[in-house]
């Protein structure tokens, strides 16, 4: 059953028979409070005290106009039929583009398994597989290069230095697997050079595959009618830069005046467990100013982004609604084979799943919930911790803001409270 998004102070009774309405009626969510995605009447009934005399009345009186609005529409002369026909169906809605959005992407690692086993090509998405068929664009980050190219600049070894490497052969693989945009600009990006970026992107060209982040690059995608820009940003100057919030809000009100729905994927903040808790404020790791998500993903929204999703720390972050759009500050790991840590937090993640109108209002919003297995590989989870960790991070965010609570089922809550308490102390100082 379908099941609504909530977000905080807007859950009275009236914004729930407005958003009824607008669903009966074709309204646009922008028009009154979007991050709040419309429903279906049936599953907003059954989750929403409204009355039920209520809802009938306005299913009536809707049903009612559209059957005159047809009636009306088809003229005695026969001969006139057939344009009728077309002016009617000209006024249904279209169908909401389905999007799907992933975190970090480690797929083999062919520079620390020098003979990846043939076989791996079908595990690697096997128990998401279903999920990701379901969207009508899937975009992730690819967390490496596709590349032979044998030449590392990292020092590897040290347990501070990772190199992450796939086959090239893999962008068919993506490509099977339902990806259509991928951001390249993170900080694994120039593991092999200037060689490795030139290989990764030949490669994911040559598969049909939109890359996001390239500096300067605007890309548009039309998806079922809906024009769509991607734009990539990471902390590095070699990418578009999360560092620099003039030009990167500039891109995005670039890509804005072309008519497109923009979508702002970063790659940015610490790592580790204890990363799961973040503030407005610039986050060091390693000695690298990672950037500040907040102030970045709150800029690219004001600039008119209308959706930012992040990845980098390798855990799940809180979500928020800013001025009515949402921002995702990190999807945490998808796949993790041959590098990525599957340990603590770092065990479950998430798929965003979002249905977008033509007009560009968010018709539906969920997490579709993941957990690595012992070969770091995902699976939806059906205890749902990832969908009740960003929950649980948004209720004691440690930043002010407007937090998106996603649905989940009241079974499954104490396996959530054991499990985090067994790891709260990796991401809490001592005593909290």
């Amino acid at each position: 059953m379908a099941a609504s998004v909530t977000i905080k102070r807007h859950t009275s009774p009236q914004a729930a028979l407005l958003l009824l309405l607008m669903t009966l009626t074709n309204y646009s969510a922008a028009q009154a409070m979007s991050c709040i995605p419309l429903v279906a009447p049936a599953a907003l009934s059954s989750t929403i005290p409204i009355a039920v005399s209520a809802v009938s009345a306005v299913t009536s009186a809707t049903d009612s106009l559209t059957t005159s609005n047809i009636v009306t529409a088809i003229p005695a002369d026969i001969s006139q039929a057939a344009s009728a026909v077309l002016a009617v169906s000209s006024a249904i809605p279209r169908p909401p583009v389905r999007i799907m959005l992933t975190g970090d992407i480690v797929l083999g690692n062919s520079f620390v398994v020098q003979d990846i086993p043939k076989d791996w090509d079908q595990r690697y998405f096997a128990g998401v597989r279903d999920v990701l068929k379901q969207a009508n664009l899937v975009i992730g980050n690819l967390e490496g290069v596709l590349t032979e190219h044998l030449i590392t600049r990292k020092t590897t070894g040290t347990g501070r230095q990772f190199a992450f490497r796939s086959p090239p052969r893999y962008a068919s693989l993506l490509k099977e697997e339902g990806f259509g945009v991928l951001n390249v600009a993170n900080n694994h990006a120039y593991d092999f050079g200037e060689v490795g970026v030139r290989d990764t992107l030949a490669a994911l060209e040559q598969a049909k595959i939109t890359t996001a982040g390239v500096l300067g690059e605007i890309k548009l995608l039309n998806i079922l009618g809906l024009n769509i820009a991607v734009l990539g940003y990471s902390y590095a100057s070699w990418f578009n830069s999360i560092l620099d919030l003039t030009k990167s809000a500039e891109l995005v009100q670039q890509a804005k005046a072309q008519g497109a729905y923009v979508i702002v994927t970063f790659h940015a903040g610490a790592e580790g467990s204890s990363a799961i808790w973040h503030a407005d404020q610039e986050e060091m790791f390693m000695g690298e100013n990672r950037g500040n998500t907040v102030a970045f993903s709150r800029a690219m929204i004001a600039a008119g982004a209308d959706m930012v999703v992040g990845h980098g720390p390798h855990v799940l972050r809180a979500a928020e609604c800013y001025q009515g759009k949402p921002i995702i500050y990190s999807l945490g790991n998808f796949v993790g084979v041959g590098g990525l840590s599957s340990q603590k937090f770092a065990a479950v993640s998430a798929l965003l799943d979002v249905s977008i109108g033509l007009n560009g209002a968010i018709q539906r919003m969920d997490l579709v919930p993941v957990r690595f297995n012992e070969q770091k590989l995902p699976y939806v989870d059906s205890q749902a911790l990832g969908t009740r960790l960003v929950n649980y991070l948004g209720k004691h965010a440690r930043y002010a803001g407007d937090f998106i609570e996603f649905p989940v089922n009241e079974s499954g809550q104490q396996e959530f409270d054991a499990w985090y308490k067994a790891n709260k102390r990796y991401a809490e100082p001592l005593g909290q």
